[in-house]
């Protein structure tokens, strides 16, 4: 009996971090996917539609996938956010809802369910002319919907193609970046990948820790 106490203690501490850890390897996996599976739609649309410095950023969510993605992707279903945010509530990684950024406030952003499973979005950016924003849902509508957790964002530049948001010209103004820190991304920047921040920049940090999530992220 005692014996069966010390396995039975053992295993409570042990299996909640072995079930974390499984938890935070697929959420990799599946983000790296999605990531090669996007870079890689942006690099046939450049044999399509020219290199990606001519594109126009200045479209709408709905005319940019339009133009310059859609046949690159095989989907179950494409909708606007104006109805997207009908059955679909994004979560900042500090529990706040989204209230204010584009993937929630501009009805011309654009979603499309992949055959992967994946949730992705085009986002509008009214007088934005340098980078589009891609959003991914790596498990659709599962839970949490959460920035950092189960939701990503990234960008569309020239001349990198996709980055993680912030990078270079890939974000607005006060909230970018030029190298992967991850001091900066960790810190107390409203975007940064913080417990008490939005988590837009996570995509990136687990980019700079070599498509790890470390311990010290904020699972």
């Amino acid at each position: 009996m005692i014996t069966l106490g010390i396995i039975g203690v053992v295993a409570a501490l042990t299996i909640p971090g072995l079930i974390s850890n499984h938890q935070k390897k697929v959420t990799v996996t599946q983000l790296k996917k999605a990531y090669s599976e996007i870079s890689q739609a942006v690099k046939l649309s450049q044999i399509q539609n020219g290199d990606i410095s001519g594109w126009d950023f200045t479209l709408s969510g709905t005319d940019f996938y339009n133009t310059y993605l859609k046949d690159y992707f095989i989907k179950n279903k494409e909708l606007p956010n104006s109805e997207f945010k009908k059955e679909y509530i994004v979560t900042n990684m500090n529990d706040n809802e989204c209230s204010s950024e584009v993937w929630c406030t501009q009805n011309d952003s654009y979603y499309v369910y992949l055959s992967n499973g994946y949730i992705m979005g085009i986002m509008s950016h009214p007088g934005q002319t340098k980078y589009k924003s891609i959003t991914v849902d790596i498990n659709g509508f599962k839970r949490p919907n959460k920035l950092g957790k189960d939701f990503f964002v990234f960008s569309i530049i020239a001349p990198d193609g996709l980055v993680p948001y912030g990078y270079k010209d890939g974000g607005i103004s006060a909230q970018k970046y030029d190298t992967l820190d991850r001091d900066k991304l960790k810190g107390t920047n409203e975007y940064a990948c913080n417990a008490q921040r939005k988590g837009i920049w996570c995509s990136a940090l687990i980019m700079a820790d070599g498509w790890e999530i470390k311990d010290d992220y904020p699972w």
